[in-house]
Order: C-alpha cells, then structure tokens, then sequence
C-alpha cells in the first residue's frame, strides 16, 4: 500500500509539470475562503492523514532535512513539496482549495489571530505533552517520527512572539537582485519565527504533521513567487547560490526526494506545477506606505535620499553591493582599491605593492564590518592574481599575515560596531563544529602519513588556523554573512524612515481600505498598540539543526529592529499588520 501511494505521487507529481498549463489553480489566504471551502480542506486533511499520505510527507521532509535546509534548494525543495500536498490532498477530495496563511498580516500580535481559534486551525497544545486538544485536528495521533499526539507548544507560554512585518517582506523583496539572496532571507529570517512560535511539532523536521507547516509553506512559496513577479521576464528561471557556501549550483539539479524533479520544474508555477497566488492585501498596503515613505523623505531630504523601497546601492555583477566612491575597472570586485585589478591586457598583475598596502589597511586597528567586506574582497582578488609564481607567493604572505592578525584582534577585542555581538562568543559558541572538522582532518593526516597521532602546541595551532582560515574556514563563514547582509535589506533605511517625519492621514485610511478593514480612531488607541514590536531572536540551536548562518542571522534581526525603530518613529504610521490588529480589536467599537 505504501509503495502503491508513492507510485501514485510520483505520478500526480509528474503529470502536473508536463508541458504548459492553460488552467492554473488559484491558492487563496485561508481567512478569504468561505466556511464551506474551509471545513472541505479540512476534511481532506483528515482523509490524508488517515490514508497515510501525511505520514509519507513528513517522513520525506525528515528523510531529506540535512540537503533542504541552509542550501540553495530550499525554496525549490518546499515548492515541489507544496505541490505533492496539493496533489494528495486532490486525490482525497478532486478540486479542494489549497490555501495559504498570510501571518504577516498576524505578526503583531500573532496569538490574536482567527487561525488560532476552534473554527480555523486550533489554539496552543494542552497538559504535559502539550497535545492539541480543539479545534479540526483535536486528538490527531502522529506516526512520525515515532508515535505521538499533535502537539503545540507556544514559544511564549500562552502567546506567541511577534513575526516580521509586511513592510520588512517587501523590503527584502524589493533589495534581493538574486534567488540565493531571498531564499538566503526568508531561511535566515522570517521563516524560523514562524515554526518556532508554534513550536511542539513545528519545532521538528517532523514539522508536515502539523497542518500549519502547509498554510507557513504556502507564504513561504508566495513570497518567491511574488518576488519573481516582480521581474518575470528573468525571475522564474533564475536559480543559483549567492550567499550559501555550496559549490554551483544548475536548474537541472535534481529536487532531494523526487528524483524525477528538477529545480527548472519547479521555478514557474504558473506553468507546470499550474498554480497562482490570490493577493491577500498586504504586500499592497505595505506599497502604499512605500510609496508615501519615500515621498515625503525625497520632500525632506532632497531628490538623493535612500529610497525605503531599497534597490539604490548599485549592485556588482555578482549581486554584491558596489562601492561607487571607487574608480573601478570592469574586473575589480566592488570596494577594492583600483590598483588591485588585473592587467586585462597582459593577463599579468605587477600591483604586490598594492595588495600588501590593502592587506595592511584592512588588518589595522580593531576589526570592523568595514574592514572585514576589504578583508574578504581582498582574499577573493589574490586568488585570482595573475604573474609569476613569486608574485603571488608574496602577495599570498602578505594576505596571511593580515588575516592571522585580523583573527587575533576579533578573538581578543571583538568585532565592533556589530550592535555588540561579540564575534569572539561567535567563534566559540556557533562554529565550534568547523574546528571540530579541521581537527580531525589535521588528525587523519598525521595518521595517514604514519605519525604519532598526539597533538601538541603547534599541531593545534595549525588545526585552528586551518579551520578558521581555510577555504571553508569560520572567517570566510562570517565574512559570507557579513558581507551579504545589505544583499537581503536595504542600507541606510532607518536615516530614511526617521526623515519621514509624519503619514497623512488619508494614507492610513488608504491601508485600511486596502485590508478591508474597518477604520479605527486611532486617536483613542494606546501609543504602545500602534507600535511594530520587535522579533524575537532565535535560539542558536535552530540556526544549527538548519545548517544556518547565526552570525548572518544575527545581523538579520539587528536590521529589522533598526527598520522597526525607524517605523515607529513616523508619526501616524500605522503597519498593515497593526491595522489588522487594531480593527480586530476596536472596529467595532
């Protein structure tokens, strides 16, 4: 039976990427469909987990956690999955709606949220095991990963922690130039606050059995494909690896447990996998606020202010943010000194001199992020240093010894400003696995080479500086992640937003038109109400099971409170996630 249900996946799956689609399915917000499609879909899950078909989805996603997550599949991977949920829900029910849970609207306060009550998904788990006892999937018994009831277990007792924010979606949106950009943001972001906010079975790569992960998935998807409508004509065939640490990476790759599926059969919905998002309204009421930011910061500051929408720094030709106070040559890495550049001409560099003047430049005084990116372009342009053996050899040495006293000084003073991470805890606390790594391999080498396998003073040295310094090293890891980061939000928002000054009123009451929300006096609603709150930051154990960048993370969230702060700062500014909120709670009134 088991093999059976597999064939037939396998199946719908293929059948629904062949060829063009006349006919795409529309995948609605869960809050827009009427009662009667609701209660459909949730009897379709129940036939699904009793027919075994979700058992079969969460223990695919188990089976293939390490290859999904923290790599550049992971949108691919989870849009495909989406599509076989699709499918197995069709087989239970032919034609039943497949929706999505906009929970950016929720991310206020996300506990007040219609989903968490009895007529839509359920609340918070119950008693010690914290089993999900109202609701749709009250009493719902799991196989997988062993047997065990649905659970749910709040990330805040009785409340949930706030998500991101519309604007900060379209944010990173409206900045990611490239996939490994937004698919890099969504992981290291957004993403994570919603499962661990649920948590209980949300908190697992078990995560299916709860039919939450299917509604969070569906934004997740909606979010790539809404970002690729942005650009059409170039988004849905683009696929690579900016800022991961995987090797390149091809549209025929295939998808992790589905052999039969490539990433180019998943990167248009629209065609093979034949679906389409309804707009919820958010993303449309966090444009008009845009739209009005950015009038009323180009009125105060002039026609050169940093547009909220973020796309103004011009971007290098790998997606990285150029530096444009820099005369460059069209081969030179953004923000490296000209004199760096190779000979285009003669395919040789006689600029050692120059590279030893940068490697000092970027190795003095106490490390900054500013000194790490020169750091890190640095190392990227001497490995692609033409001349002589001796040149290279020379500028190499120079390199090393600014990264070996760049490395001292972040393990001794720390890294500053970084919103006072401190990067030597980083090494210590989130990459000890890389140490752990290059140990060992200093370990099988001596071995292989018939030597007593001790380790002394020098032997452990060299073990750090390999696995700090190496190719897959923790500096390039944190470097990767610092240097990305403007990649995923846009710089400078916070000076924007705080120019703003003040919304019209007839903007907020444009949102609320929007939304379909009821408008509220906002006159009459608590200043503390009315403000973003911030996003909780994650516990590095999830950054860990996900194969994530916590350093990236870390410089995520500090971006997002900075963008938050600048918000709250406008006066009667008021975010689609609030308005929903507010109307939730004073429209009537």
């Amino acid at each position: 039976m088991a093999k059976y249900r597999i064939i037939l996946s396998i199946m719908g799956i293929a059948a629904l990427v062949s060829g063009q689609c006349n006919n795409p399915t529309s995948r609605p917000e869960i809050r827009s469909m009427s009662p009667q499609d609701r209660a459909r879909f949730f009897s379709a899950l129940e036939k699904i987990r009793q027919n075994g078909e979700l058992d079969r989805l969460s223990k695919l996603h188990v089976d293939n956690a390490d290859t999904i997550h923290g790599h550049p599949v992971f949108l691919a991977f989870h849009r495909v999955f989406m599509n076989d949920f699709a499918s197995a829900l069709n087989r239970a029910d032919p034609g039943v709606p497949v929706p999505y849970w906009d929970w950016s609207l929720d991310a206020t306060n996300p506990i007040s949220s219609d989903l968490f009550t009895n007529n839509y998904m359920g609340g918070n788990g119950g008693g010690d095991k914290g089993c999900v006892q109202g609701g749709p999937f009250a009493n719902w018994q799991m196989n997988i990963d062993s047997p065990h009831c649905l659970t749910r277990k709040f990330n805040q007792g009785d409340s949930i922690a706030p998500f991101w924010p519309p604007e900060a979606l379209l944010s990173m949106q409206q900045t990611c130039s490239q996939y490994g950009a937004l698919s890099s943001g969504i992981e290291n972001g957004c993403h994570g606050a919603v499962h661990l906010g649920i948590s209980g079975d949300m908190s697992t790569m078990f995560a299916p059995n709860d039919p939450f992960f299917f509604l969070h998935h569906g934004m997740v998807d909606k979010l790539w494909y809404d970002w690729q409508m942005m650009n059409p004509d170039t988004r849905f065939q683009m696929y690579d690896n900016v800022n991961y640490n995987d090797p390149a990476v091809s549209a025929d790759d295939t998808i992790p447990g589905y052999p039969n599926m490539h990433v180019k059969d998943a990167l248009d919905p629209r065609n093979g996998l034949c679906y389409v998002y309804v707009k919820s309204g958010s993303s449309e009421a966090a444009k008009r606020l845009m739209q009005e930011v950015n009038r009323k910061s180009g009125q105060n500051n002039g026609p050169s202010s940093t547009p909220t929408g973020g796309a103004p720094t011009p971007k290098s030709s790998d997606g990285g943010p150029s530096n444009a106070s820099n005369s460059m040559t069209s081969d030179g890495p953004s923000g490296a000194p000209n004199s760096m550049a190779p000979n285009s001409a003669t395919g040789s560099n006689n600029a050692s001199p120059g590279i030893g003047a940068a490697a000092t430049a970027a190795g003095n005084g106490v490390p900054s992020a500013d000194s790490a990116a020169k750091l890190n372009e640095l190392t990227s342009q001497v490995s692609r240093l033409g001349g002589n053996g001796n040149d290279r050899a020379g500028a190499s040495a120079a390199l090393h010894d600014q990264q070996v006293d760049f490395l001292q000084n972040v393990l001794v003073n720390g890294m500053t400003p970084n919103h006072g991470l401190d990067m030597a805890s980083a090494f210590m606390n989130r990459h000890n696995r890389f140490l752990h790594r290059h140990a060992n391999a200093l370990l099988m080498r001596r071995e292989q080479q018939g030597e007593t396998p001790g380790m002394g003073l020098g032997d452990i040295l060299t073990g750090l500086t390999s696995g700090l310094l190496g190719k897959d090293g923790v500096v390039g890891h944190l470097l990767q992640g610092l240097g990305h980061v403007v990649e995923v939000l846009p710089q400078g928002l916070t000076e924007t937003l705080k120019a703003v000054g003040s919304i019209a009123e007839d903007v907020t009451d444009d949102v609320f038109n929007i939304l379909n929300l009821p408008k509220v006096d906002l006159s009459k609603v608590p200043e503390k109400e009315r403000q973003i709150p911030y996003v909780a930051m994650l516990p590095d154990w999830w950054y860990e099971h996900n194969n994530l960048n916590a350093t990236y993370a870390a410089q995520l969230h500090n971006q997002i409170h900075d963008m938050i702060d600048g918000y709250n700062s406008i006066q009667g500014y008021v975010s689609p996630a609030t308005a929903h909120y507010l109307a939730k709670k004073y429209g009537s009134q």
